[in-house]
């Protein structure tokens, strides 16, 4: 749900005067500690009701703006006031009256802080004014702080009891409770006076409210055994996972029509596992279309979060102590090593959890399959070459067939068990966990064959489980001595590419084949790029047009492969004689050189 669709705060503790703007149905707030995040969930709490927050009630002089209150002692024409405004996207059935959308200014002045000033927008007419007041009444915003300690919980309780008093069943149940107490206790006075106890008799409790919030919830682990105090026995992690469901419950039943989440750093005592499902089933909760959601936070979880559903904002303040909330497309340009040189580190923190959840993902749908994989293994005849990619198997392919003329001694195979890609960093990465899942029992010795740049050389490295080889510096062999890993051997004539660690497999041919066209298309080389600080300005320049500083266009590898490289003569693919004498070398001899 994301009926609030702005919210304008001004003069308001840390606010001098910001707007959030496109609020939608989860709204992600981060930032240092100590900026302000927490007065954007307080001054909406002020708003509905009328509140700094849970515990605190509104106090002007408090919740002013220290620079606002320096203007005004320092001119006269400088008014003391905060005010709040927020722009409603307007429900379906309250469009006819309200139109599209409307705002509601709410303003609180030195003089007057018990008590607001209220202004809605120009175009609804005086005689609808109580059109509005009955829409905020249907409105309920729940605020849950940081620190969320057992008050949070009796708080939360008087908001169930709130709910079972409307019930029939409970208020039923109430006076069932009072008679029987009533039936076991009535000697209780029988032996007293009758002028001074005359039916005296124990009766159902007057503040059911105060009782409610005295109970506890009680929690089963898993593991099963003996029920818990949720408030007293069980950890901090555990019982604000409860929180949720509560404020879903009160949702549920509470005769409010629409409801808001002020929610602060829901993360707290949680693991990076828990914490990582707390982000998502918020999201969820968010887009379910019963309730908006405003966090605070610090955690990459929700940092991470993505979808149409979702807004973030990061409040930062600058040396001035002005306060700025950074949002839209200002943010999508938000410079990791930036927020890093100001001391905030979250975004540097998100996106490095970020890549390596994905590499983790990767794994895991590699690892998935990697069954299958050694299957195949035990299943093949002769000696196997991986390649990176699809295109490199068509190449080495293609360059056995012109220098040797004969069957290969090993089958030609890409490593592409996960999703048939043409190569790249992934490619590199599916290269060496192939090479890992390669068993001991295999039949036949697996060479992975890593293109000389940077992702391949990084791959190629692999783990303790492999070693160096003696006979080829740029060779690895497994432990079980049944998988090798060769870095692509460099001809004479592209040693430059290989100090430059930019060596694929197309750069094995001479530089006047790898401009040829077919049909006008050719495979694409682009210039590696330097970049250099001058001033302010961020100077990108070519370092050079020799092939070492050149790097493909991912996109025209297969057309490269498949349509022009079937075309060359014999004599463009001799940069691959050293590449096959090594492979026939381990081949031929896999035992001796595993010793």
């Amino acid at each position: 749900m994301k009926f609030i669709k702005e919210i304008e705060i001004a003069y308001f503790r840390s606010f001098y005067k910001e707007t959030l703007y496109s609020c939608r149905d989860l709204n992600v707030i981060f930032g240092k500690n100590d900026v302000g995040k927490s007065n954007i969930i307080r001054a909406l709490n002020l708003f509905f009701n009328n509140q700094t927050d849970d515990v605190t009630e509104f106090n002007f002089d408090i919740d002013f703006s220290d620079q606002r209150r320096d203007e005004s002692q320092s001119s006269e024409g400088k008014r003391k006031f905060i005010y709040v405004k927020i722009t409603f996207t307007t429900p379906s059935n309250y469009k006819k009256s309200l139109g599209d959308e409307f705002y509601v200014k709410r303003q609180w002045t030195v003089s007057r802080e018990d008590e607001y000033v209220e202004e809605v927008s120009s175009h609804i007419k005086a005689s609808q004014r109580h059109i509005v007041t009955r829409f905020l009444n249907l409105i309920r915003f729940i605020h849950i702080p940081a620190i969320k300690d057992i008050s949070t919980f009796r708080t939360l309780l008087g908001n169930i009891y709130d709910i079972l008093s409307e019930s029939v069943d409970f208020l039923q149940a109430v006076e069932d409770f009072a008679a029987k107490v009533q039936t076991s206790t009535s000697e209780l006075f029988s032996a007293m006076p009758k002028e001074i106890a005359h039916q005296s008799k124990i009766s159902a409790p007057s503040r059911m409210a105060e009782l409610f919030e005295t109970l506890d919830f009680e929690t089963i682990g898993v593991e099963g055994g003996a029920a818990k105090s949720l408030t007293l026995q069980r950890g901090d992690g555990i019982k604000v996972r409860h929180i949720p469901e509560i404020l879903n419950f009160i949702c549920d039943k509470d005769s409010y029509q629409f409801h808001i989440w002020g929610f602060e750093e829901p993360e707290n005592s949680r693991d990076f596992v828990s914490a990582e499902a707390e982000a998502s089933r918020f999201l969820r909760l968010a887009l379910g279309g019963d309730v908006q959601i405003f966090v605070t936070t610090h955690s990459p979880s929700f940092y991470n979060l993505n979808g149409d559903g979702l807004q973030k904002f990061y409040v930062t303040r600058d040396s001035d102590q002005k306060v700025t909330i950074v949002q839209g497309k200002n943010l999508e340009r938000l410079d990791v090593a930036s927020a890093v040189g100001e001391g905030f580190y979250l975004p540097a923190v998100a996106k490095a959890l970020e890549e390596y959840s994905l590499r983790e993902s990767e794994a895991a749908s590699f690892r998935a399959k990697a069954e299958e994989f050694q299957q195949q293994i035990m299943s093949f005849t002769q000696p196997v070459v991986l390649t990176e990619g699809k295109t490199d198997e068509i190449i080495l392919s293609e360059a056995w067939k012109r220098i040797r003329g004969s069957k290969a001694p090993f089958k030609i195979k890409c490593c592409d068990i996960t999703d048939g890609a043409d190569g790249g960093s992934a490619g590199a990465s599916r290269l060496a966990l192939s090479l890992r899942a390669v068993p001991y029992d295999s039949p036949n010795v697996v060479i992975g064959l890593f293109d000389r740049d940077e992702a391949g050389y990084k791959e190629w490295r692999l783990d303790a489980t492999f070693t160096q080889a003696d006979l080829f510096s740029d060779l690895k062999i497994s432990k079980n001595g049944r998988s090798f890993a060769l870095l692509l051997p460099s001809p004479d004539f592209r040693t430059d590419c290989a100090r430059n660690q930019n060596l694929p497999i197309e750069f094995l041919f001479p530089d006047e084949f790898l401009s040829a066209a077919v049909d006008g298309r050719r495979l694409e080389l682009k210039p590696i790029m330097a970049t250099r600080k001058l001033g302010d300005e961020t100077i990108r320049v070519k370092i050079g047009d020799e092939t070492a500083f050149q790097q493909i266009d991912e996109s025209s590898k297969s057309f490269f492969a498949k349509a022009i490289v079937p075309r060359f003569p014999d004599k463009a693919f001799y940069g691959f004689e050293k590449t096959f004498a090594i492979l026939e070398s381990i081949v031929e001899r896999p035992e001796k050189l595993a010793r």
